[in-house]
C-alpha cells in the first residue's frame, strides 16, 4: 500500500505538488505570523503600560520638586500663626509669609473666610471647601488667582481647644508644569496632570476625568492597561507622590497605542501575501545567488590580501616616521641643550668686543680735539649705545624664550622694589620735564624681585618714553590676596584695536620710521615673558588722549595676609592655635585627590573630597559643619569651574568660604576669575611649602557647626 502511494504521488504534476507545498507554507506561515501578532499585541500593551507608568514617575518627581518649595515656606507660615494666632500676623508671621509668596501668591483668611493677607484666591468649591475640612494637615485644591489656573496649597489654622481660625493658602501657577505636561499629554489623544485622591484634577493637559482612583501608598506605582476615559479605552499609568495628597497620571488612547500593531498586522498580511508570490521565484533566484556569493567571497579574498598587505606597508611607514620623529625629539633636545649653552657663551663672549669697544672709543674721544672728528666719534658711541641696547635686548629675550631663567620666588617688600625703580628713573623723567610720583606701599609679595624690578623698569621706561608732557605716577592697590602695581602716565594714549599687539616684538606704533632712540620695541614683550614666567597677570587700559594705565597682578605673601587678619575683630579661639580645619577638596584626578587628601591629613586637618562643583555642593550639606577651606582645581568637569564652585559654596551656606584655585593656566583671565571670586590663585605645580603659605594667608578661622532647622509639618 505505501509503495502505492508514493507512485501515486510520484504521478502528480510537479505543479501540483508546488501548489500543494505553497498552500502549506502559507498555513505554517499564517499560524506562526498570528501567534505572533498575538504576542506582539500583549507585548505593546506592556511597554504601554511602562512607558505611562515612567512617564507618571517623572510627572511626580517635577511636581515634588515644583511644589516642595512651596509647601515647606506655608508650613512655616503656618507654623508661625499657630502659635500666636492671626492676631500675631504682624509681629511673627509677616517676614515668613512675604519670604513665601517669592514662590507663588499667599493668602491668610480668617475663621470666617476673609481674606486678611495676599490677593484674593477662588478655589473651584469656593472659600468653604477650604473651611469645611477637618485638621490641620495639607491639602491640594485647584483654583484660580487673577484668572491664572493654579494649584492651591492649603493649611488650617487651628487655634487652642482644636477650634478653627483660619486657614493660609499657597497658589502655585499650572503654568509651571506645562514644560512636563506637554512632552506627555496633547489635550485630545492623550491626559496627563496631577489628581487628587479622590479624582478631582488640580492640573494637567486634557478636560477630560479619570475617574475613581485605586489606592495607592505613597510613593507607589501602578499601570493599567484596560482603563477607562469618558467611554474610551486606555492605558494609564500612576505614580503617589509620596509627600502630597495627590497622584501623577498619564492615560493615552487603548487606539492611539494599539496603532503601530494594527499597522504592523496589516503589513504582515501584505508580506504573507508577497511571501506566496516570492516562492515562484526563489528557485531560479536560488543558483543566481549562489554565483553571486561565490563571486563576491573571491573578490573578498582579493581585497583581504590587498589590505593586509597595505597594512604592511602603512605599518612600515609609521614605524619609519615613528624612527624619523624620536629622532627628531632628540635633536631637538640637543639643540635646546646647545641653545642654552650658546646662549650662556653669547652672554659672555658678545659682550667682551662691546665692552673693548667702548674703552676705544673712550680713548679716542680724549684724544680727539678737533670738532669734526669729535663728532664723527660721538655719533660712533650713538650707535655704540644702540648696539649694546639691541644686544641686551635680543640676548633677555632669547634667554627667556629657551627656558633657561628659572625664578628665585621668594617674599619682596614692594617698598625696596618701588624706592629703587624711583631713584632709577626720576633722572631720565626730568630729563623730558615730566613728573615722576611713587606711591609708598608696605605690601609684601611673593615674586622674583629681579625680574619684577625690570618688569616695571621695562613699563617706566615705555611710559616715559611716550609722555611728551604732564607725568608718570606708580602706586599699589589691594585686592583680595593680591597687591596689583599700577604705571600711570598722561601719554597719547593706544587705540583698542592695538592694546594686544603692543605685547609683541618689535611692535612700535608711533614710530614708524624705526627710530633707536625710541626704543627697540621689546620693552613690553620682555614684560609679557617675564609675567608668564612669574605666573603674574599684565593688564593695560588706554584712551586716545588721555593716557594709559599698565597694572601687573602680584600675590601677597603669607605674612602680608596674617597681618591682615591680625587687624580683623578677633573671633572664637586664638588665631595662633591653628585648630584643625575641615578642608573641601575638589578635584577630579583621583592620584592628586589622595595626595592632596594625604598631605593636608598629615598636617592635621579633616578632610572632604569631592571631583565636580555639584558632588561638592552635595557634600556640603552633608558635612558636619560649614568647611574652612575649598581647595579646587580651575577646570573640573560638569557645568561649574573652580571658582563657581567656591561662589556657589558660599550662597549655599549662607556666609563667605576662603578658596583656593589651583591652575596650570597663566592667562589673565584666571586670575581676574579667581580675584572676582575671593579666592586665592595657585599655579601648577604646587609645592607643599607654598600650599602652607597660601592656607595660612587665609586665617584660622572655624566655621561654627551648621544648626538643625526644624522639620516642616
Amino acid at each position: 500500500m505505501i509503495r502505492l502511494s508514493v507512485n501515486a504521488l510520484l504521478n502528480f504534476h510537479p505543479k501540483a505538488i508546488l501548489a500543494a507545498i505553497v498552500l502549506a507554507m502559507t498555513l505554517l506561515g499564517g499560524v506562526a505570523w498570528g501567534a505572533l501578532s498575538l504576542a506582539d499585541y500583549v507585548n505593546t500593551l506592556d511597554r504601554a503600560e511602562q512607558g505611562t507608568r515612567q512617564a507618571a514617575a517623572f510627572l511626580e518627581g517635577h511636581a515634588d520638586a515644583v511644589l516642595d518649595g512651596g509647601a515647606a515656606a506655608l508650613a512655616r507660615v503656618a507654623d508661625r500663626l499657630e502659635e500666636g494666632g492671626l492676631a500675631t500676623l504682624a509681629d511673627s508671621a509677616l517676614g515668613e509669609a512675604l519670604a513665601a509668596s517669592r514662590f507663588g501668591a499667599l493668602s491668610i483668611l480668617d475663621g470666617g473666610g476673609r481674606t486678611v493677607f495676599g490677593p484674593s484666591i477662588h478655589p473651584d468649591g469656593g472659600v468653604s471647601s477650604v473651611l469645611q475640612g477637618a485638621g490641620g494637615g495639607l491639602e491640594l485644591l485647584h483654583g484660580r488667582v487673577d484668572g491664572v489656573d493654579s494649584i492651591l496649597l492649603v493649611r488650617r489654622i487651628l487655634g487652642r481647644g482644636g477650634v478653627l481660625d483660619g486657614a493660609v493658602l499657597l497658589a502655585l501657577p499650572s503654568s509651571s508644569l506645562h514644560t512636563v505636561l506637554d512632552v506627555f499629554g496633547d489635550g485630545r489623544y492623550s491626559v496627563a496632570g496631577l489628581f487628587r485622591l479622590d479624582g478631582a484634577r488640580l492640573t494637567g493637559i486634557g478636560d477630560v476625568g479619570l475617574g475613581p482612583l485605586p489606592v495607592l501608598e505613597p510613593g507607589a506605582e501602578s499601570a493599567d492597561g484596560h482603563w477607562s476615559v469618558n467611554g474610551r479605552g486606555a492605558v494609564i499609568g500612576l505614580k503617589r507622590m509620596r509627600d502630597f495628597p495627590a497622584v501623577a497620571a498619564v492615560a493615552l488612547p487603548r487606539s492611539i497605542v494599539l496603532e503601530p500593531w494594527s499597522s504592523r498586522l496589516r503589513h504582515g498580511f501584505l508580506m504573507v501575501g508577497v511571501s506566496v508570490v516570492a516562492l515562484f521565484g526563489l528557485g531560479a533566484l536560488g543558483w543566481a545567488s549562489l554565483r553571486r556569493e561565490a563571486a563576491a567571497r573571491d573578490a573578498l579574498r582579493d581585497a583581504n590580501a590587498r589590505l593586509e598587505q597595505r597594512v604592511e606597508e602603512r605599518t612600515a611607514d609609521l614605524r619609519s616616521l615613528n624612527q624619523k620623529l624620536v629622532r627628531a625629539l632628540s635633536e631637538k633636545e640637543r639643540a635646546n641643550q646647545a641653545k642654552a649653552r650658546f646662549l650662556s657663551a653669547a652672554n659672555h663672549d658678545l659682550r667682551q668686543p662691546f665692552q673693548a669697544l667702548r674703552l676705544f672709543h673712550h680713548l679716542l674721544m680724549e684724544r680727539l680735539k678737533d670738532t669734526r672728528e669729535r663728532s664723527i666719534a660721538e655719533k660712533m658711541g650713538e650707535a655704540l649705545d644702540s648696539g649694546e641696547k639691541l644686544l641686551h635686548a635680543l640676548l633677555e629675550v632669547a634667554t627667556l624664550d629657551a627656558g633657561v631663567v628659572r625664578p628665585n620666588i621668594a617674599n619682596v617688600a614692594i617698598a625696596s622694589v618701588l624706592g629703587g625703580l624711583a631713584s632709577e628713573f626720576r633722572g631720565l623723567a626730568a630729563d623730558k620735564r615730566l613728573e615722576l610720583r611713587v606711591r609708598g606701599c608696605d605690601a609684601m609679595v611673593r615674586t622674583d624681585a629681579t625680574l619684577l624690578t625690570r618688569m616695571l623698569g621695562d613699563l617706566l621706561r615705555n611710559a616715559i618714553t611716550y609722555t611728551p608732557a604732564g607725568g608718570i605716577v606708580v602706586g599699589c592697590r589691594r585686592r583680595g590676596q593680591w597687591l596689583r602695581i599700577e604705571v600711570w602716565d598722561t601719554g597719547s594714549g593706544i587705540a583698542a584695536e592695538h592694546l594686544d599687539a603692543i605685547f609683541e616684538d618689535f611692535v612700535q606704533l608711533g614710530n614708524p620710521e624705526r627710530d633707536r632712540r625710541r626704543g627697540l620695541g621689546l620693552g613690553l614683550s620682555k614684560v609679557r615673558r617675564k609675567a608668564a614666567l612669574l605666573g603674574h597677570a599684565v593688564e593695560v587700559r588706554s584712551r586716545l588722549g588721555q593716557g594709559s594705565v599698565f597694572s601687573v597682578m602680584v600675590p601677597l605673601a603669607a605674612s602680608e595676609a596674617r597681618t591682615d587678619a591680625a587687624l580683623a575683630p578677633a573671633s572664637t579661639g586664638r588665631a595662633e592655635d591653628r585648630p584643625a580645619r575641615l578642608i573641601l577638596i575638589v578635584e577630579d584626578d583621583p592620584v592628586q585627590s589622595a595626595g592632596m587628601q594625604l598631605l593636608l591629613e598629615s598636617w592635621g586637618h579633616d578632610v572632604l573630597v569631592a571631583v565636580d562643583g555639584p558632588s561638592a555642593l552635595e557634600a556640603l550639606r552633608g558635612a558636619p559643619r560649614c568647611p574652612d577651606v575649598i581647595l579646587s582645581d580651575f577646570r573640573l568637569p560638569g557645568p561649574l569651574t573652580g571658582a563657581e564652585t567656591v561662589t556657589r559654596a558660599a550662597e549655599q551656606e549662607g556666609r563667605p568660604i576662603p578658596g583656593i584655585i589651583l591652575t596650570g593656566d597663566t592667562a589673565p583671565e584666571r586670575i581676574r576669575e579667581a580675584v572676582a571670586a575671593g579666592c586665592r590663585l595657585l599655579h601648577k605645580p604646587v609645592t607643599p611649602d607654598v600650599l602652607r603659605d597660601a592656607l595660612n594667608a587665609l586665617g584660622a578661622e572655624r566655621m561654627p557647626f551648621r544648626q538643625t532647622q526644624p522639620s516642616a509639618a
